[in-house]
């Protein structure tokens, strides 16, 4: 089980990740967030951790040059796509950025799965690979961190049906199950919806920004725990 601790804004926390066992902290680049982080913060915050857990930058709606710029500046391992963006968008940033992985994430009400499909078909066709695809709860003009739950049976249907008749398992990557985690629901939402990897930001915090050492362990040890 992959896990990411996302909405790291200071060094004190990101140390309490790398320490809790889980595989990436999650720093957040848009602006209009409470856990928005600038460059230079996540510079520091790499520089604290060196390579001891994978760093994912998380962008809404930034151009692909912005993106790339930041992602190069921080030594970003991984890119997250947490907006609108275009296929052309992500394309041009992979173009920029070939380097960095991506994951790429969507807010999905429960009868958007389809909508879901068709962006993972046009990516894949358009030569961007996805290192995962992260499924989040929807709430209106909110992009993430809200703590709203999207049911893990909806995500366990859609994994297991067909993405697209005789592209399924070529088109597929590997999902994250995000939205409203927390250390006592992981393991029963993690057995229910079997992703690849759990994210989780407010589940694990004090106050938006500031994460619980405690809490933050526990839902570590939770999430290793669903797959035992």
């Amino acid at each position: 089980m992959w896990i990411k601790i996302c909405g790291i804004t200071n060094t004190e926390d990101a140390e309490i990740v790398a320490q809790s066992g889980a595989d990436a902290i999650g720093l957040n680049f848009y602006a209009p967030s409470k856990r928005f982080v600038t460059a230079g913060i996540a510079s520091d915050i790499r520089k604290q951790l060196g390579n001891r857990v994978e760093l994912v930058g998380v962008f809404v709606n930034s151009t692909a040059e912005e993106v790339a710029r930041i992602a190069n500046l921080v030594s970003l391992n991984t890119v997250q796509f947490h907006g609108d963006e275009s296929v052309e968008a992500i394309v041009r940033f992979h173009k920029l950025a070939e380097h960095i992985a991506i994951i790429r994430a969507f807010r999905v009400a429960p009868d958007a799965f389809p909508e879901v499909d068709r962006a993972i078909l046009e990516l894949a066709d358009a030569g961007v690979p996805l290192k995962a695809v992260l499924v989040d709860a929807y709430k209106p003009g909110e992009y993430g961190g809200t703590g709203h739950q999207i049911a893990p049976e909806l995500v366990r249907d859609w994994f297991a049906g067909s993405i697209a008749e005789g592209k399924a398992e070529s088109a597929r990557p590997p999902i994250i199950l995000a939205g409203g985690l927390t250390p006592e629901n992981v393991a029963a939402s993690a057995r229910i919806a079997n992703p690849w990897g759990v994210d989780t930001a407010s589940g694990v915090e004090t106050s938006p920004g500031r994460k619980s050492e405690l809490k933050t362990r526990l839902f570590v040890q939770e999430a290793r725990a669903a797959v035992d």
